[in-house]
């Protein structure tokens, strides 16, 4: 809320409702949308690790797990309630019983969409916990139902940015103990667990509800041994950087529709055909109907998508079974931005090789 001073100041001014903004003191224009676009797109390439993709799921899952009921069925039932009594997590340490409503998958995208974009204007081109944890006050405090006794307390006399952080805080010290069980689901799904593994595992189950509800219900997803073979084989490939084979497995993945935790294993041959063919090019809007030509002549199935893509500003996704498109257009004038980025498997190489030759399109670093 402005102080007295700036109050005045606001009331004292012309009242928008009536009279429009004011051009000589509203906020300038900074950025064009074309450029606005063309950040948009640069944010979104913004490096992330494991670490990182745990850390916020740790974020959500802290917030949202219960030893006694799903906390989103239910608006009764709750901490402020008296749900924890009796409760073996109802400890200082814990999240669970502090807060009585639980976060989205919506806040997950944003503190990792967030995330990127503070690392963009920091300069940085990777996104570590910490850059996570400065920005997730600002995503959660106002989305979270904390139980009015915690938030009351003192220091934080009901200050729901300074309880949040107080409870990340929390959130941050856990994740780090927790970090072996990390390690343990990671050979787990990478097919490389050792014997013992899943005994350790467990001794954490009794006191952390992520490791119980999240991680060893992975684990024994994944102790099938055709699961552990082709752990194994997407490693190999991906190490061998042989995107053809890789393709094939990613695609009998999607068929077999029987493989426990089959999605894991696709997301994994993404991730690596992504890594070993990602190539981005840029070209000014003038040329994109050359662009669209080009491509099209080659891949006469991406025609329709291409040429759509190009009509408007947008950012657009184009997918075949070997490749995948993300078309950036900042603007329509003749001088404007437009981005291609390509990966995939042979497909991917094969169009990226076709594209680097012309002339009017740069390949970007």
């Amino acid at each position: 809320m402005p102080v007295s001073h700036d109050l005045q100041l606001i009331l004292a001014g012309k009242d928008e409702k009536y009279s429009g903004y004011d051009e000589l003191i509203q906020v300038p224009e900074i950025l064009i949308i074309d450029e606005l676009m063309e950040i948009w797109y640069y944010v979104n390439k913004i490096f992330y690790d494991n670490e990182v993709n745990n850390y916020i799921h740790a974020i959500i899952r802290e917030f949202t797990l219960c030893a006694r009921i799903n906390k989103g069925n239910t608006e009764d039932l709750k901490p402020s309630t008296g749900l924890c009594s009796g409760c073996h997590f109802n400890t200082l340490q814990n999240i669970c019983n502090k807060v009585d409503s639980i976060l989205s998958v919506r806040v997950a995208k944003d503190l990792l969409r967030y995330s990127k974009a503070l690392a963009w204007l920091l300069g940085l081109d990777t996104i570590d916990i910490n850059i996570v944890n400065t920005i997730a006050p600002y995503i959660i405090a106002h989305r979270v139902a904390f139980v009015k006794r915690e938030l009351e307390m003192s220091p934080y006399w009901g200050d729901k940015y300074e309880f949040t952080r107080y409870i990340l805080d929390l959130v941050q010290k856990r994740f780090k103990s927790r970090e072996l069980c990390y390690q343990i689901t990671e050979r787990f799904r990478n097919g490389t667990s050792k014997k013992e593994d899943l005994a350790e595992l467990k001794k954490y189950e009794k006191n952390d509800l992520i490791v119980k509800y999240d991680l060893i219900p992975f684990v024994n997803a994944t102790k099938d041994k055709d699961y552990s073979d082709i752990a194994n084989k997407i490693s190999e490939l991906s190490k061998k950087g042989d995107i053809e084979e890789l393709s094939k497995i990613r695609n009998d993945l999607i068929a077999d529709l029987d493989l426990p935790n089959r999605a894991d294993l696709i997301n994994w041959c993404n991730q690596e055909l992504y890594k070993q063919s990602v190539t981005d090019f840029v070209f000014k809007y003038r040329d994109n109907k050359e662009v669209w030509a080009d491509i099209a002549s080659e891949f006469p199935n991406l025609d329709q998508s291409i040429r759509d893509a190009f009509v408007r500003r947008q950012t657009k996704q184009i997918r075949s079974e070997d490749l995948l498109l993300e078309i950036n257009v900042t603007g329509t004038d003749d001088e404007s931005l437009v981005n291609i980025q390509i990966s995939g498997g042979s497909e991917a190489l094969k169009l990226i090789k076709l594209i680097d030759k012309k002339e009017y399109i740069q390949k970007e670093d």
